[in-house]
């Protein structure tokens, strides 16, 4: 693995997770630290971190930092599983973040030393052993990805999948960043991402921190680019993968997906195998989250709207046969059961 690789929106010092407020962006870049079990909930539910890899990670380090908080065994084996099962009711749909608690707690269980340092460093160890593998994998998947895009293509993707949503260069954005930094001449298409515009705050802040060219449309601009033959291929992350190759991803991403197949471009889910749920079969059971209405009914706290029935589901589903392949760090496979198991 390479460990070179510094991402500046994410560190752990000595029992205090720092990182960026995303709510605050593009105009503030404003750090926070978590140090108690409710700052890491209250985090992750109210989106100051948010993609998949990463809220799975940030909830790992509030596992850890409920450890670092209480000195005694006894208590803090009994804390941390506290903090486990509080933590895995922030957000019900990103698969990650259940998979690696459900990993914590066995080795929380399975711990019979009477040693706390052992035991809080056996924990950290596993931390920094996610952190790190992320890193891996957006490595990996941006190499299988990048030589997918050509010279004077038009790429368009969806919501933030980059640097704010894992610990490494990104998913479906660390593939465009890595074809940029590999001198492949295409321009980017950035929808705004309702509600609460990821795509125009957030992906558009790592494009200009970047400097890959790219143009913010809104959401309902993109029917009219690929009927315009103004897209040519499409890049989106994930937040969990069924066996049959269903994807959650954010609410808009199904739009995408379908506008692609009509117009027989490819579409790429880009995500490692963290990703993957293999105890869902199809895209029917998994758990859609919904957020409160006020996420649309005002921007950036300036009512908009006096609607009074709103209904907000944070992510959608992509059905397996609008999708063209999955970039993961095992490669590009097809969404597809059989695949799929090969893999995990």
């Amino acid at each position: 693995m390479k460990k070179d690789f510094k991402n500046p929106f994410f560190r752990w010092e000595n029992g205090v997770f720092v990182t960026v407020d995303q709510t605050k962006l593009p105009f503030k870049e404003e750090y926070i630290k978590l140090i108690t079990l409710k700052d890491y909930y209250d985090a992750i539910k109210k989106m100051k971190v948010r993609g998949a890899p990463a809220i799975g990670i940030v909830a790992c380090y509030g596992v850890l930092s409920t450890v670092y908080r209480n000195k005694k065994l006894k208590k803090a084996k009994r804390e941390s599983l506290k903090s486990i099962e509080k933590l895995k009711n922030a957000r019900p749909t990103a698969v990650n973040i259940f998979n690696l608690l459900e990993k914590m707690k066995v080795i929380i269980e399975n711990f019979n030393g009477n040693d706390y340092l052992l035991f809080r460093r056996k924990l950290e160890d596993f931390c920094e052993k996610t952190y790190k593998y992320e890193v891996y994998t957006c490595d990996r998947m941006a190499d299988y990805g990048y030589r997918l895009i050509k010279n004077g293509m038009n790429v368009l993707t969806h919501c933030n999948t980059g640097m704010l949503a894992t610990s490494g260069i990104g998913t479906a954005l660390g593939v465009i960043l890595r074809a940029f930094q590999k001198g492949v001449k295409f321009h980017l298409f950035i929808p705004e991402t309702r509600p609460l515009l990821q795509g125009g705050r957030l992906t558009v802040f790592e494009a200009e921190k970047f400097k890959i060219p790219y143009t913010l449309i809104t959401d309902n601009t993109r029917g009219y680019l690929f009927s315009r033959n103004k897209i040519d291929i499409t890049f989106v992350g994930a937040d969990r993968i069924a066996l049959n190759g269903d994807t959650a991803n954010k609410i808009g991403t199904c739009e995408s997906a379908i506008l692609s197949y009509h117009f027989k471009k490819p579409f790429y889910v880009v995500a490692p195998t963290t990703t993957f749920d293999g105890n869902i079969t199809d895209g029917d059971k998994i758990i859609i989250e919904e957020r409160k209405k006020e996420e649309v009914l005002s921007i950036n706290g300036k009512r908009i709207s006096i609607a009074k029935n709103v209904f907000n589901p944070a992510f959608d589903i992509t059905p397996s046969k609008y999708i063209t392949g999955i970039i993961t760090e095992k490669g590009i496979i097809k969404p597809e059961k059989g695949c799929i198991k090969n893999i995990l």
